[in-house]
């Protein structure tokens, strides 16, 4: 029997080379999914906060019939709660590294 080329057995030695790579490479894959997670959550933080504001602004609008001043105001409060808020989550995963 002819005897197997070398290049067969460098590929088996590099695929056992791959392997030993992957558990850095999952701790990469996690790290990068809680950073997906953290920012996701911050997108939901802004909206609802967005949201509400306006909401709450829109519902005291037709409780004292203000047509837009208080939806605009509950908008504004809303917008800038959702920046602080953001700024603060942001510095401190910045902070955390």
């Amino acid at each position: 029997m002819p005897d197997t080329p070398k290049s067969l057995n460098t590929n088996s030695e590099e695929s056992c080379s791959t392997q030993s790579d992957t558990p850095s490479s999952k701790g990469s894959w996690s790290a990068t999914f809680v950073l997906l997670g953290r920012l996701g959550g911050i997108g939901w933080f802004v909206g609802i906060t967005i949201g509400l504001g306006a909401y709450g602004g829109y519902w005291l609008d037709r409780q004292f019939d203000t047509a837009p001043v208080l939806t605009v105001l509950g908008l504004a409060l809303g917008v800038l709660t959702a920046s602080v808020g953001m700024i603060r989550l942001l510095s401190s995963m910045r902070g955390n590294r």
